[in-house]
């Protein structure tokens, strides 16, 4: 193999593990200076996933999460699923990449370099994990947290006097 070729790989290789480490944390994390070709990335990655794509993108998202061992008891994914959800996201990935949204990953990687094609993907995570919020079976469990919570401290806590004499009842 040529120096050139393996330095190559060695960049698409980069780019990857870049692409689906933003993806697995679902771009829970801001970027602190997104130039506006990460900003076109991240638009066109949005707009170019359909609602399958978004699916596999958070199962293989929960597959990668539940390989934890503090969350590896909580799920029952397959090794055989672990392949298979790693074969769709790859498929997923490459077409937005290099069919759908080319133009837009070159201008990224020409301004500001391999790594901030990764963070271009927070949006798309950021999106699919708002869908997933949408669903009523999740938002279900994520209010049923709230009967847990002692509302009386958090009002005598955070609900001061001085915070309170900032909102306007209707005056």
């Amino acid at each position: 193999m040529s120096r050139a070729y393996t330095s190559a790989l060695c960049k698409f290789s980069h780019l990857s593990r870049s692409m689906l480490m933003a993806v697995a944390v679902f771009g829970t994390t801001q970027v602190a200076m997104a130039g506006p070709t990460v900003d076109q990335l991240s638009d066109c990655l949005v707009k170019a996933t359909t609602a399958a794509d978004k699916t596999t993108v958070l199962q293989w998202t929960f597959s990668a999460l539940a390989a934890h061992p503090d969350l590896k008891s909580f799920s029952n994914v397959t090794p055989e699923q672990k392949t298979q959800l790693d074969q769709k996201l790859a498929q997923v990935l490459q077409r937005v990449i290099v069919e759908q949204c080319s133009t837009q990953t070159k201008a990224v990687i020409q301004a500001e370099g391999i790594q901030a094609v990764g963070e271009a993907f927070q949006q798309l995570g950021q999106s699919a994990g708002q869908d997933i919020v949408k669903d009523p079976a999740v938002r279900q469990q994520l209010q049923g947290t709230l009967r847990y919570i002692d509302l009386n401290k958090l009002v005598t806590t955070f609900l001061t006097p001085d915070v309170l004499g900032k909102f306007e009842f209707g005056q």
